[in-house]
């Protein structure tokens, strides 16, 4: 990658957005824009650390509170529109989507206007909005690649072959499989009647990962990896019966493309999303770096296990509302982002969560999504429907 790259980080105080702040460290790159949420003190240090032309925050509060911590030549927008419009005017040509939940959407959208390549690693967006953002990524010319470890795996192997595709969903033709790879979460190897005892800070703990708290909890229910199913789906342009799930609990192997000839490629690497990042920011090129290089003698074996989609419901449920199609999609993202939410405040069991998701996607009818507006419909009446049925 030219080190003359224009770089933006969206969410750039969330998990995410840290590692790739530290991926761009000493890489001469030039930092544009930076966006954060509620952490306002951490992002003012990264202001004064990385001195980006611009700085967005979505609340005139939260813009206020930076300029007070924050002094030199940053220009800091805050309000509703302010990351969208920090997005459209930062000239940026590597916007980095670390921005997470729902709140990301718009966001997407803005960055796919721009003509810029997007390194996604917003789920969201794609799974309920990803048509509508490759068709504005068609219009502007601009590239996505997916930084989601899995994701990002089966871009590689994609690449590795000539079928990745920066511009739109690759062309199926030479997949014959797709294998996403899941750790398992905390809790492998429970039976369903063993999850019902689950606290949420048992559910915290993951055994791999280091994320935010809602990530954490869908990991543990492999939620997460419904999603990542559906994910798949879009990106790659594979019908679902293309995807499998496999539990990979070393989480060596992030993910993996078998061909029509049978022949498998495989992405392996020691966890650590940073790689993600810097591959998104210099593909096609790969830069060096010096961390350690993977010691198979040391991770000694690598061992694969079918999902109990019987004590984890959510694999089932998502590929339903993928099937079902339409708004179906947001409507399991908004009702699990409530379930929870609910299940953190200990209003519900860990087992009531894929419960409560499945009983909003039976109450909620799937109609097309030809806008954001269409979007933001779908999400306000599932959030209703799933919040009435914990009143219940």
């Amino acid at each position: 990658m030219d080190t003359k790259k224009r770089i933006a980080v969206l969410g750039s105080t969330g998990s995410v957005g840290t590692q790739a702040l530290a991926a761009l460290k000493n890489t001469g790159t030039e930092l544009v824009l930076l966006t954060g949420g509620q952490n306002i003190s951490l992002l003012a240090q990264q202001i004064k650390a990385f001195r980006p032309a611009m700085a967005a925050v979505p609340t005139e509060e939260g813009a206020a509170r930076l300029r007070e911590l924050v002094s030199g030549s940053t220009r800091i927008y805050g309000g509703k529109d302010a990351v969208c419009e920090a997005v459209r005017e930062c000239g940026a040509d590597v916007i980095v989507h670390a921005v997470s939940g729902m709140a990301g959407v718009p966001a997407a959208l803005a960055a796919a206007d721009t003509g810029a390549r997007i390194a996604m690693a917003n789920k969201e967006a794609i799974i309920c909005a990803g048509h509508l953002i490759y068709a504005r990524l068609a219009k502007s010319g601009g590239e996505l690649i997916p930084v989601d470890s899995e994701h990002s795996a089966i871009f590689q192997c994609l690449a590795a072959d000539g079928a990745a595709n920066l511009h739109g969903p690759a062309n199926p033709e030479r997949i014959r499989r797709i294998i996403l790879t899941a750790s398992g979460g905390p809790f492998f190897g429970k039976t369903a009647a063993e999850l019902s005892a689950v606290t949420p800070e048992m559910a915290l703990a993951h055994p791999t990962w280091k994320m935010g708290r809602k990530i954490t909890i869908d990991s543990a229910t492999l939620m997460n990896k419904g999603f990542e199913w559906i994910e798949a789906c879009r990106l790659f342009g594979v019908a679902g019966e293309q995807v499998e799930i496999v539990i990979h609990p070393q989480s060596i192997i992030h993910s993996m493309v078998e061909y029509i000839d049978t022949s498998v490629l495989a992405q392996l690497a020691y966890p650590d999303m940073a790689d993600c990042i810097r591959y998104a920011l210099h593909y096609p090129n790969r830069a060096p770096f010096a961390g350690a290089s993977l010691d198979f003698a040391a991770v000694g074996s690598l061992t694969f296990y079918t999902p109990d989609e019987e004590a984890f419901p959510s694999l089932k449920i998502a590929r339903e509302a993928w099937h079902t199609g339409g708004s179906a999609p947001g409507v399991l993202i908004a009702a699990d982002e409530v379930a929870v939410e609910a299940f953190l405040g200990k209003k519900i069991s860990f087992t009531d969560i894929p419960a409560l998701v499945e009983e909003t996607l039976s109450k909620c009818s799937a109609y097309p999504i030809c806008t954001e507006e269409d979007v933001w419909a779908a999400d306000r009446t599932a959030r209703a429907a799933a919040q009435s049925l914990i009143r219940t």
